[in-house]
């Protein structure tokens, strides 16, 4: 009788691979959990923030270095893991006969995801000065690739997660609690400004937070009135609460999933 043994450098090899495949979900599950997700919500929710009497850091707004902060993160790192994902594919697409539909539809979506990535840094790059009269384009193209890129992430690891072997109930669990737990975030935010908008007294005010200018006000636009102060006051640390507690939990639901992602055969 005989027996068929594999060349240890079969194994290593496959090994080194598998390696690269994890780092590669790694990086793209703390890209998009948690840096793409926060700096999202910064730029929704966060114009208005200070800490303290304070609403700049280094001469640009709270919401703008975080903003900034985190989507460099997000894109930079999405780049990375792309490169190790083609490191162990060794620059061969994936096959719908070897590989099957659901790794073929996650690279589909993930070189998408990647392309939104790079336009994302060209238009940041080059973008006009926000008083420009055609900045509005920027904004719109700004917010809709990211937010698209965003959305566009979220069946993308749902479907690799139905690929795995190991632990693939644990990853669902993890991701659906992540994924309501932004959803309800954003929409408690959502609300949260609606009713701080209709509850303000301040006409121009009103209109500031709604149309997000309201670092470019004049300064004779800004009130006086302190039933408004205090409000702004209460939402600002609402917000400010909230958005520590979003980045907590995320991270928190992060460390399982990358854990689990590393106890694949």
């Amino acid at each position: 009788m005989s027996t068929t043994t594999i060349p240890d450098s079969d194994n290593s090899t496959s090994q080194e691979d598998n390696r690269l495949a994890y780092a590669h979900g790694t990086v793209m599950t703390i890209t998009w959990m948690v840096f793409a997700s926060t700096g999202i919500l910064f730029a929704r929710y966060g114009r208005l923030l200070r800490i303290g009497s304070k609403r700049k850091i280094l001469g640009e707004f709270i919401w703008f270095q975080a903003h900034r902060l985190t989507l460099s993160l997000a894109a930079f790192s999405t780049l990375l893991g792309f490169f190790l994902v083609l490191a162990q594919a060794t620059g061969s697409w994936v096959n719908l006969d070897d590989d099957g539909p659901y790794v073929v539809a996650h690279s589909i979506l993930g070189i998408i995801i990647v392309g939104f990535a790079l336009i994302q840094i060209w238009m940041a790059l080059f973008r006009c000065h926000p008083t420009t009269r055609f900045r509005f384009i920027f904004n719109w193209l700004h917010r809709s690739v990211g937010l698209l890129a965003f959305v566009l992430s979220i069946p993308t690891i749902f479907l690799i997660i139905s690929t795995l072997t190991n632990y693939q109930s644990g990853l669902y669990i993890v991701m659906s609690i992540w994924t309501g737990w932004t959803v309800f975030i954003f929409g408690l935010l959502e609300i949260l400004t609606y009713l701080n908008q209709r509850n303000s007294t301040s006409s121009s005010e009103h209109t500031y937070r709604t149309d997000r200018e309201y670092e470019l006000r004049p300064s004779s636009s800004i009130s006086n009135n302190n039933t408004d102060n205090d409000q702004e006051d209460r939402f600002n640390q609402m917000k400010l609460i909230l958005l520590g507690i979003y980045v907590i939990i995320a991270i928190a639901l992060v460390i399982p999933f990358i854990v689990l992602i590393w106890q694949q055969n």
